[in-house]
């Protein structure tokens, strides 16, 4: 590809017309950031009309992730709603509710046995088909701390050089199921994704790694370019201008799109338990176009 190519996809890319939180028609958004987060008020999703949801889901995938405070759900009910999202997925190897197999429960305090996932991720990135959304409804939240912080993949993208992105058109990442739960529900072979993936509703392209433990190869490469080239990728993608902090608050409801950010937990609320139910879809195969 020609630099001047190079240039103009780039140019393209960014300056595309977005969807903005100020078109939403049907439902009230505020920004919570510049371009990461949006606050969703004034209606609760058990109610949500199609059209609201589609709204929805526009708004997260430019965004990359929502918040819809004072919305109390019970298990059946998040799952309700997140069935109209996109088909429901579980992760392998993960820890199911005892009542309701398709939702995970997520607690973590200091007497956990395993420790937690640290650093940015994206979900379940090891299978061929990733999760869409992520959901989180808290059921026991800390007193201090214990927040999530959300990136923005495709301002990581958008800031790479046009040489830099032309470099990663067409390369693919190793992606596997190091530090899952139950090992023994992994997939057997560790899957391939582009470096770069589009997103089918926004059409914005963002760059698609998680944790160096799940993403430790570069397709094509010698081990040394591999992990100088994975590196230098993930800590780009975690500037602090592309975050989003989020301090939980009972009966918060919060959605994130994994095609186009990630997320980790601050593990710093001490002794106190911190108990999340989890609900996500199942998305599309990971492509660049």
């Amino acid at each position: 590809m020609g630099l001047s190519l190079m240039r103009k996809s780039g140019i393209d890319n960014a300056d595309r017309k977005r969807f903005s939180y100020k078109d939403a028609r049907s439902l009230n958004a505020e920004l919570l950031t510049g371009q990461t987060g949006v606050r969703i008020t004034g209606v609760s999703v058990s109610e949500m009309s199609d059209q609201q949801v589609t709204e929805l889901k526009t708004l997260i995938s430019e965004y990359c992730v929502a918040v819809l405070p004072s919305q109390p759900l019970l298990p059946e009910d998040q799952l309700s709603f997140v069935g109209r999202l996109d088909p429901i997925t579980f992760t392998p190897g993960e820890q199911r509710h005892p009542q309701w197999p398709n939702l995970n429960v997520v607690s973590l305090s200091s007497t956990s046995t395993l420790p937690p996932i640290n650093g940015f991720h994206t979900d379940t990135s090891f299978v061929r088909q990733p999760p869409s959304y992520t959901t989180l409804s808290p059921k026991k939240i800390s007193s201090h701390g214990g927040d999530t912080v959300f990136v923005n993949q495709y301002m990581a993208y958008e800031a790479l050089s046009p040489v830099m992105q032309g470099m990663l058109t067409g390369l693919r990442f190793r992606h596997n199921a190091a530090q899952l739960k139950h090992l023994d529900e992994a997939p057997s072979e560790p899957v391939w994704h582009p470096a770069v993936r589009t997103h089918p509703i926004t059409g914005r392209k963002a760059i698609y790694i998680t944790q160096p433990k799940r993403c430790s190869e570069v397709e094509g490469m010698k081990p040394k370019e591999s992990k100088h080239l994975l590196e230098f990728l993930y800590a780009h993608c975690q500037h602090i201008y592309s975050m989003y902090r989020h301090r939980w608050k009972p009966d918060d409801f919060v959605i994130w799109d994994n095609r186009c950010s990630m997320h980790t937990g601050v593990f710093d609320h001490g002794d106190e338990e911190r108990v999340m139910h989890r609900v996500m879809c199942q998305g599309e195969a990971p492509y660049e176009s």
